[in-house]
């Protein structure tokens, strides 16, 4: 009876820690369509996207939807994945 328990408790350990790792790495199974942001803004998957380049981006997509007819498809999808670029950097860090 007392091997069953530890047994038992070390199941319950292991099955923990499995779920643990799964919802580490949630925003992975998120994002669609990984590397589409590097080959719209023409940058190897390889390389890291600077902040700079991510801010200046955004700063011009709004300044076009504030001034003219407003964003096409294209550039709101833009948009939305550098905003979402921007907020997973600040998030995890500049790595």
């Amino acid at each position: 009876m007392k091997h069953l328990n530890i047994f038992e408790s070390f199941v319950g350990i292991l099955q923990e820690s499995k779920k643990e790792k799964k919802d580490k790495k949630w925003i992975q199974k998120v994002i669609k369509k990984p590397g589409a942001l590097h080959k719209s803004l023409g940058i190897p998957e390889d390389e890291n996207i600077p902040m700079t380049t991510i801010d200046s981006k955004i700063e011009t997509l709004n300044n076009k939807r504030e001034q003219e007819d407003g964003l096409t498809k294209k550039e709101s999808k833009l948009l939305r994945r550098l905003n979402l670029a921007k907020t997973l950097k600040s998030n995890i860090g500049d790595k």
